[in-house]
């Protein structure tokens, strides 16, 4: 019987950080946006809208009740490595841009 050490557990810690997910459909039709171009969260989740993604509800601001979840996806995309958030503009918008 072999015995771990208390090194070997980290080890096997980094080693499960370092692996990369597969993006989903959705993060890869948000690459595709990014690809054109396309930087702020707003307009990310418009476009999703259009596409049928997400619902067409809105706020009494017109802001879209599922830009959250976007900007949730963004930053997880961003803690994955495949985006840089860039900047919060006034709580109004969110920009983010590809880790190239």
């Amino acid at each position: 019987m072999s015995q771990i050490s208390f090194d070997d557990l980290f080890l096997e810690e980094k080693k499960e950080n370092t692996t990369k997910s597969i993006p989903s459909p959705l993060q890869n039709d948000i690459l595709d946006l990014f690809h054109e171009g396309e930087t702020s969260a707003l307009a990310i989740c418009e476009h999703l809208i259009k596409l049928g993604k997400y619902s067409d509800e809105r706020f009494s601001t017109n802001k879209p009740k599922d830009y959250g979840k976007v900007c949730l996806i963004l930053d997880s995309m961003a803690n994955d490595g495949l985006l840089v958030f860039v900047e919060d503009l006034d709580k109004k918008d969110r920009t983010y841009k590809l880790n190239i």
